[in-house]
């Protein structure tokens, strides 16, 4: 059963984690806006590669198990010191998509993720300019960023030991609703177009939960997370999910504590974002894709928080 389940972090790795975050020079609601927007990042650059959503879900949950070892990924904070061409967020994000394509069904080569990730960067900046940005590097830049993903994607694999399994819930989500003879069902009719409403909700779920600062990938198991999704899916939807012979979650194997807790987390994830971005906690990270993800204007966003 090793294939259907993932190594989670321990209470000391998390606590760990949360002693190295508050040592870094960012206030920890500016943190989770950058793993927000590196994740976004990632999903981004995996749809204009065409790569498979479990391709890229991988990469996320790489991403996050990363972010417990090495809040920040590693990335130099320091105010001044490093130059302007060192490693920032978007490499992370290259290293786990690249590594992750690589090993995968459709391997990506090293100057099609450059082309994605420059194309994004400058889409994101011309966007704010109201200019056309350019398509590809150039030369210098492809080799100066390749040299930075391969940097990163040592760091990564390091970090996780040459971990790199990932069990997905999305699978295990579609088995659920098979066993529970709702797969293919219309439900009701809150959208008739969906083959299965049920189920494309509950896929949502599970994609918005890669991007959870609350990291769910890392501290819970598939199973647990496609029965969550699973749960908040059916109640959005007033689907009537059979309990007559009990709790049908405890069928698989997932307690009424965990349940309630990834239920609020699931939804919780949406709103937190809206309200971070109505509040303009990072509007350059949460309102773009790409163009606002460097360190320069993760470091100014830190320095408008600490002088309001």
């Amino acid at each position: 059963m090793s294939h259907l389940t993932n190594p989670v972090a321990t209470a000391a790795q998390l606590a760990r984690c949360r002693d190295r975050a508050a040592a870094l020079p960012l206030p920890d609601e500016l943190l989770d806006a950058v793993f927000f927007a590196t994740q976004r990042l990632t999903q981004a650059a995996g749809l204009l590669l065409e790569l498979p959503q479990s391709t890229t879900a991988r990469a996320n949950v790489l991403l996050a198990r990363y972010w417990v070892q090495a809040p920040g990924f590693e990335v130099d904070l320091s105010r001044g010191s490093a130059p302007p061409s060192a490693i920032d967020f978007r490499h992370v994000s290259a290293a786990a998509v690249f590594l992750v394509a690589k090993t995968g069904p459709i391997p990506r080569s090293a100057r099609d993720v450059a082309n994605v990730y420059h194309y994004l960067a400058t889409a994101g900046a011309a966007g704010a300019a109201g200019a056309a940005g350019n398509d590809a590097p150039n030369d210098n830049e492809y080799a100066a960023f390749h040299t930075h993903v391969l940097v990163c994607e040592t760091r990564l694999l390091d970090a996780l030991a040459f971990e790199t399994h990932v069990a997905l819930p999305h699978p295990l989500a579609v088995t659920y609703l098979q066993a529970l003879s709702f797969l293919g069902m219309p439900g009701p009719p809150l959208d008739v177009s969906a083959p299965s409403p049920l189920a494309h909700r509950t896929v949502q779920y599970l994609n918005t939960a890669l991007l959870s600062p609350q990291l769910l990938y890392v501290t819970h198991q598939p199973h647990e997370l496609a029965v969550a999704a699973l749960y908040n899916a059916a109640r959005d939807l007033g689907a009537s999910l059979p309990d007559a012979a009990g709790p049908w979650w405890e069928v698989f194997d997932v307690d009424r504590e965990t349940l309630g807790f990834l239920a609020v987390a699931l939804r919780s994830v949406s709103s937190w974002a809206a309200a971070a971005q109505q509040q303009q906690l990072a509007p350059e990270l949460l309102g773009s894709v790409g163009g606002g993800l460097t360190k320069q204007k993760v470091l100014g966003q830190a320095l408008r928080l600490q002088g309001e």
